[in-house]
């Protein structure tokens, strides 16, 4: 945004229809509304992080036909392979982060940006991440469909707006009205989110070796066979040796499978249990 339009009309306007709707609930699509004016977005989506349980959806407005097949799966447990998610468990400070500055070398050739990104035909996003609380943390991300403008430029504008929307941000979701249905509707003590993280860090780990493991989570999450041999100090072709041999123990032979297998498995694991996701996927295969 030039320094022109930051002292314009329609800035101020912008600015008053996001204040007004502090504490309303018609703060999100307004808020959705001006971001996307300003600077050229095509969708909105704000998640809620309430520590210890699963992301809880406050605001989408992907059209029907986009949403039912991508935030479903999503808050089933896909989210684990989020990068934006891996962000808010690391700790990441209060920022703007556009996906491809914090996502591995192979990401868009995973399932999960292929059932996400290309079911919504979004080819970049970009999220703010803000702490609201100890126990909430709001994430909202803009997607973008087209090559219209620049990434580039999207971005430098938005992140001239992070102080504002920062503020405006904060001031919402610390407003009881607004905090406490967030926090309720993730009221599982902890458990729920607890479990499917549990259950991502074990899948697996009945059934193949330590280091089979490592590798299945790092290509989950989009990592390449090259960056994988990086980052545990081993070869290419061990990295390839490995995903053979587990290719054959899991019976899949793609990361689509892959991807699938985990997917299923961990929509099965009983609540508050740490066990590998797969030995409930294989026990049911039994029962069938």
């Amino acid at each position: 945004m030039s320094q022109k339009l930051l002292l314009s009309d329609e800035w101020y306007q912008s600015l008053a229809d996001i204040i007004k709707e502090i504490g309303s609930d018609n703060f999100c699509s307004s808020f959705a509304n001006v971001c996307e004016g300003l600077t050229g977005y095509d969708s909105t989506v704000v998640v809620a992080f309430v520590r210890d349980e699963k992301p809880v959806l406050v605001f989408s407005n992907l059209s029907p036909l986009d949403e039912s097949p991508t935030l479903g799966p999503y808050f089933d447990g896909a989210y684990l392979l989020d990068p934006f998610y891996d962000l808010y468990k690391c700790g990441a400070e209060d920022g703007v982060y556009r996906l491809s500055e914090v996502t591995p070398d192979s990401f868009a050739n995973t399932e999960y940006y292929r059932s996400y990104f290309k079911n919504t035909r979004i080819i970049d996003e970009t999220a703010i991440l803000a702490k609201i609380s100890d126990h909430l943390h709001i994430g909202l991300t803009f997607g973008l469909r087209d090559g219209s403008a620049p990434r580039e430029f999207k971005i430098r504008e938005l992140r001239k707006l992070f102080p504002v929307l920062l503020s405006a941000f904060k001031q919402h979701w610390s407003r009881e009205n607004q905090l406490a249905p967030l926090l309720a509707a993730g009221d599982t003590n902890g458990q729920f989110g607890s479990t499917l993280d549990a259950a991502f860090n074990n899948f697996g780990s009945e059934y193949l070796t330590k280091r089979e493991c490592e590798i299945v989570k790092l290509i989950l999450k989009g990592y390449a066979s090259k960056s994988i041999a990086g980052l545990l100090d081993i070869s290419v072709d061990t990295v390839k040796v490995h995903r053979k041999r587990f290719h054959t123990k899991l019976e899949i032979s793609s990361q689509a499978e892959l991807f699938s297998l985990f997917l299923e498995a961990i929509s099965m694991v009983p609540l508050d249990d740490s066990r590998d996701p797969l030995y409930y996927y294989y026990s049911s295969q039994q029962v069938m």
